[in-house]
C-alpha cells in the first residue's frame, strides 16, 4: 500500500495501536508499550514537520511501539534510516534534488528568516518509510535469529 500510493490508512493503524496496547495491558507491560508509542511519536515529529515522512509512517511506527517497547522502536527507527540512506546513495537523481532543496531552504532563511520547504513531490527527503521500516525489521529479525542460534 505504501510503496505506490504512499498512504497508510488510519483504519489499519489505529486498530493495531489499540489492540497492541490492550495486549500489553493484559500482559502487564503497558508502561513499556506506552513509552514505545510516545517514543515513536517523538522520534518522527521532526521528519514529519520537514515533510520527509508522512503522518501514516509516524502512526505505523507508533503501532510498532504499541506492540513492543521503546528500545525496539528506537532500534528499528535507526536501522530503517540507515537503510534508507544506503539506498539513497544509489539514486544520484536525488542528490541534485537535495542540493536544490537545501539552496531553497538557505535562500528562504537568508532573505526572510523563514524555512521554505518544497512540496512533497519535489523533496529529496521524502521516501516511503514503511518499506524501509519493514526492511529494518526483517534484517533485525534475521540478526536476532542468527544471534540466538550461534
Amino acid at each position: 500500500m505504501d510503496w505506490r500510493q504512499r498512504r497508510i490508512p488510519n483504519t489499519l493503524v489505529f486498530p493495531v495501536i489499540a489492540v497492541g496496547l490492550w495486549y500489553q495491558w493484559e500482559g502487564e507491560l503497558l508502561a513499556g508499550a506506552v513509552l514505545g508509542v510516545a517514543g515513536a511519536f517523538l522520534l518522527t515529529v521532526g521528519p514529519v514537520i520537514l515533510k520527509g515522512m508522512g503522518m501514516g509512517d509516524q502512526k505505523l511506527l507508533m503501532a510498532v511501539g504499541a506492540w513492543t517497547s521503546w528500545s525496539v522502536v528506537y532500534s528499528l527507527f535507526l536501522h530503517s534510516i540507515i537503510l534508507c540512506l544506503i539506498v539513497m546513495v544509489f539514486y544520484p537523481q536525488n542528490w541534485a534534488r537535495l542540493r536544490n532543496n537545501l539552496q531553497i531552504i538557505a535562500a528562504g532563511w537568508t532573505a526572510h528568516r523563514q524555512v521554505w520547504l518544497p512540496g512533497r513531490e519535489k523533496t529529496a527527503f521524502s521516501f516511503p518509510y514503511a518499506v524501509y521500516l519493514l526492511g529494518a525489521f526483517v534484517l533485525q529479525s534475521v540478526r536476532d535469529v542468527i544471534g540466538a542460534s550461534g
